[in-house]
């Protein structure tokens, strides 16, 4: 069911607002409409109000149509044209508000000066003159003030709309790299370690292959969900992922080291959830590039301004990777306002993250 700012954005966008103007003006002239006014009085204002109408869809045919029927109405009919004369009013409010700039202008010019000449037709004096321009000029600006405040509107949504967009489709991306991509990787390395290797204990392969394929199968159904119904995926913590990675690693044959010197479970859950997508994601890559026989290490600290992570691992080979894992991290930690940097030396990969404290993180003890 959609939102009633979202209903009334198209009832806004739908074209209501000029044709309801233009059918409000059209029923003042008929109230104002005499038995003895001329035959063609209020053909001429039909045309000019459906002109203003129609801007709201066609603006350049719907100003042409109501400036057309305005100047056949101030000349065969000036004495009798009373809600019509406010039609391009409206048709400015459309040419301002859907970025045509051009007509609108034209329309502001033309119909000020036959308002003008109409009102000068009753005037009688240069005081009453100077009020009809000062009148009139307030009039024409008032419809650009409104069309450009809304046309700004509509634009500072559709971006927010687009970022929103963005936000999603990186979101996605992330999780679809951070839960799915490794178990499939791991999935082709078991089944090629079976096939090649005859010492390998293809029941313990095949089982750890089932397991992968049904938590990736879990994955990609819980992702499918969670873009269905628009709810978030659900949050993760720093505190866990730590001892996630520590297991998961040492049941791989790593020596991990964690050392902290703050309150980790302190971190606002919000940081604390991007730390730990970001620290599942360095886990996942020093199972799969680092070195066993060596040690690795990951580091949280905190200072009266910022937390710092880092990861270090020793690995055989130059870490290549799709790339992927690194971006979505980095874009993770850019949401925050945080920086993240990566290095290869001497054999040595490392991985450092540095986020600022947040209000709702500010309680968590430094040394």
């Amino acid at each position: 069911m959609a939102s009633h700012p979202d209903s009334l954005r198209r009832f806004l966008s739908g074209g209501s607002v000029e044709v309801g103007l233009a059918g409000l003006l059209f029923v003042m002239e008929l109230i104002g409409h005499r038995p003895d006014d001329p035959a063609s009085a209020l053909p001429l204002a039909f045309l000019t109000c459906a002109g203003a109408g129609l801007a709201a869809w066609r603006t350049r045919i719907g100003a042409a149509i109501s400036c057309l029927g305005f100047t056949a109405a101030a000349i065969v009919v000036p004495t009798v044209v009373t809600g019509s004369i406010y039609a391009p009013l409206v048709v400015i409010l459309a040419c301002a508000w859907r970025d045509d700039l051009w007509a609108g202008a034209l329309a502001s010019v033309w119909g000020y000066a036959l308002s003008i000449w109409l009102s000068f037709r009753n005037t009688t004096t240069t005081a009453e003159d100077a009020q009809a321009l000062l009148l009139w000029l307030g009039f024409y600006i008032l419809p650009w003030i409104l069309g450009l405040a809304l046309r700004r509107v509509q634009r500072t949504e559709r971006q927010r709309l687009t970022a929103q967009s963005e936000a999603q489709r990186r979101d996605t991306a992330a999780e679809l790299h951070d839960n799915v991509t490794h178990d499939l990787a791991q999935i082709i390395a078991r089944a090629q370690a079976a096939r090649l290797g005859p010492e390998a204990d293809r029941d313990v392969a095949l089982a750890d292959i089932v397991a992968r394929g049904r938590r990736a199968s879990a994955y990609l159904t819980n992702l499918m969900r969670v873009m269905r119904v628009g709810t978030p995926s659900p949050s993760v913590s720093l505190a866990e992922e730590l001892q996630t990675g520590e297991r998961t690693l040492a049941a791989a044959g790593f020596d991990m080291q964690i050392y902290t010197d703050c309150d980790v479970d302190a971190i606002a859950p919000e940081v604390s959830d991007v730390l730990g997508r970001i620290a599942r994601e360095a886990f996942h890559n020093i199972a799969h590039h680092g070195d066993p026989t060596e040690s690795c290490e990951a580091t949280v600290r905190a200072d009266k301004g910022r937390i710092a992570v880092s990861f270090t691992n020793a690995t055989t080979t130059p870490y290549g990777g799709d790339g992927l894992g690194i971006i979505g991290m980095r874009e993770r930690a850019e949401l925050i306002g945080g920086t993240l940097r990566t290095r290869l030396s001497d054999g040595f990969w490392s991985l450092k993250l540095s986020v600022p404290i947040t209000a709702d993180s500010a309680e968590i003890p430094v040394p």
